[in-house]
């Protein structure tokens, strides 16, 4: 088949993209590293647990130490499987704040704002609580669902943070983004509804569509200025792929970067060092990596949690729950709350986020466990760090590992806003009906020590929240690595779509966004 538009990585952008310009008529041949599941675990919400960590459904990254964070050396987790970390995320929906686009468009992008945005939000959806309101849609492949199991001691801690000061929103996807809201999830009646299953899945029998898995692209073909397509690996055999208008990298905030280097796009000192030919200087490819570093806090209580249904028992029926009637712990997203929250009432906007999990787990050297203890865990991040990471090629071998150098802290006013969350999750665990069934914080420092003592738990305790984007960063600027259409600086027929490109970070969990970059890259790409 002669392909329109190849387009690489099947996740949270690409599936989207693809599904859209089949809608235009277009010929698209749809690439995906990870194999596809001949028993589809993914699906089940909870199973998360055994593919994050996991190489069969998981790139397995590893970072380099951090030196702001006493020399840290973590797992990032990202999919590897059609759905791309849409199939192994939290399935936490979240748009982000309309400031967050609106900076965007102040920062020389326009057709990027709330405004323009908005339109794609509400057509990729279905939400189960679409208000025609002017905000939600319900007409979109997306499915995004109230939660089907709320655990008591999420009501508890909801009645709680509210008494410490926060609003309760109704819907934290509507017109207010602020306050503490019961989560909404990427699930279809107690299923993922990953971004693969819910824009690609419908339409694999269509001949204009060619998905192929199990098959890892080495680099982006380029003739005279021109992407033309790709060269992969494919269940271990050479192959070279062609497209008459062009290349979409959706490979995420990860390896889209690397692939513009192994093409040849990037840093001119950088890829002569591994013998790789300049193509295009472009130094910020692989620059800008922006995270949300946060804490989680593990909190013991007095009233059972969901850790209990972890036993052998009563794992085994909240499985059949799940299985018989999609209902139960399993059918869930992790996060029971959300909430966003000005650690300063003088601050204009929200400036950290709080997920509430019913449950706590422990990380052991190569898994997560469920304690036998009745635990809860207490996230909260940073929703605008101005520390800043970046990626480099360990060689020109496309199949080794990017070196991810995430400097968390690096920046005194993330250890500042930090501390002042430190003192939010206390102030709301202070607060009865919580308090009440909350025996003690397993690690958080007491209450009353010094600055030094909590700044060193920062120190030894901040983690990524697995939210990496910017590496690919638009603008209108010579510097910028694509434009505000998406098109890669320097090259015709190539762009990316994906979190990679975000100038600024967002109020929120990604996936829904990079859902939307991918529905309206097709638009830009193929009006």
């Amino acid at each position: 088949m002669d392909f329109d538009y190849i387009v690489i990585g099947s996740g949270s952008a690409g599936s989207p993209l693809t599904a859209r310009l089949l809608d235009k008529g277009m010929k698209v041949l749809l690439i995906e590293a990870g194999k596809r599941e001949r028993i589809p675990i993914t699906r089940l919400p909870a199973a998360l647990i055994h593919t994050v960590g996991n190489p069969r459904y998981d790139w397995c990254y590893k970072t380099e130490p951090d030196p702001t964070r006493n020399g840290l050396v973590e797992a990032w987790p990202r999919g590897k499987v059609p759905g791309g970390s849409s199939a192994i995320n939290g399935m936490i929906f979240i748009r982000g704040a309309k400031q967050d686009y609106d900076a965007w468009e102040a920062l020389g992008n326009p057709g990027w704002g709330w405004k323009d945005v908005l339109p794609y939000f509400r057509r990729m959806e279905t939400a189960d609580n679409d208000k025609d309101n002017g905000v939600r849609g319900g007409m979109g492949p997306q499915r995004v669902s109230a939660l089907r199991w709320k655990h008591p001691v999420s009501e508890t801690f909801l009645k709680s943070f509210v008494a410490a000061g926060a609003t309760f929103n109704a819907d934290m996807n509507g017109v207010s983004h602020e306050g503490v809201a019961w989560n909404q999830g990427s699930t279809k009646n107690g299923i993922r509804a990953s971004a693969f299953d819910s824009f690609v899945l419908p339409k694999l029998k269509d001949a204009r569509l060619r998905f192929i898995d199990d098959t890892v692209v080495e680099r982006v073909t380029i003739k005279d200025g021109r992407a033309t397509g790709v060269e992969a690996l494919q269940s271990g055999n050479k192959v070279s792929f062609t497209a008459r208008r062009g290349v979409v990298l959706c490979a995420g905030s990860i390896n889209s970067p690397q692939l513009l280097m192994l093409s040849g796009i990037g840093d001119p000192v950088e890829l002569k060092k591994h013998g790789i030919t300049p193509l295009v200087d472009s130094p910020e490819v692989g620059k800008n990596l922006l995270e949300h570093p946060g804490l989680y806090a593990l909190a013991e209580m007095k009233v059972p949690t969901a850790n209990r249904m972890a036993r052998p028992l009563r794992g085994a029926l909240a499985f059949g729950e799940w299985l018989f009637r999609r209902r139960g712990v399993m059918s869930v997203p992790t996060a029971q709350l959300i909430a966003f929250i000005r650690s300063r009432p003088e601050l204009e906007y929200t400036d950290l986020q709080f997920h509430l999990f019913p449950f706590g787990l422990a990380q052991t050297k190569t898994k997560l466990e469920v304690p036998k203890a009745d635990l809860v865990t207490i996230l909260m991040n940073i929703n605008h760090s101005k520390s800043v990471g970046h990626l480099e090629l360990r060689s020109k071998d496309p199949h080794e590992k990017v070196a991810i150098f995430a400097r968390m802290l690096d920046h005194p006013d993330d250890v500042e806003t930090l501390l002042g969350g430190i003192a939010w999750i206390r102030k709301i665990c202070a607060q009865p009906p919580f308090s009440k069934d909350m025996i003690r914080f397993l690690d958080l420092p007491a209450e009353g020590s010094s600055r030094e003592e909590e700044i060193a738990y920062l120190r030894r305790s901040t983690v990524p929240f697995f939210h990496p984007v910017g590496t690919c960063r638009m603008g209108p600027d010579d510097t910028a690595v694509v434009r505000p259409d998406l098109k890669v600086r320097g090259v015709e027929g190539l762009w990316v779509a994906d979190a990679s490109i975000m100038p600024r970070h967002i109020s929120g969990n990604t996936n829904a966004t990079a859902i939307m970059i991918g529905d309206k890259a097709s638009d830009l790409i193929h009006a």
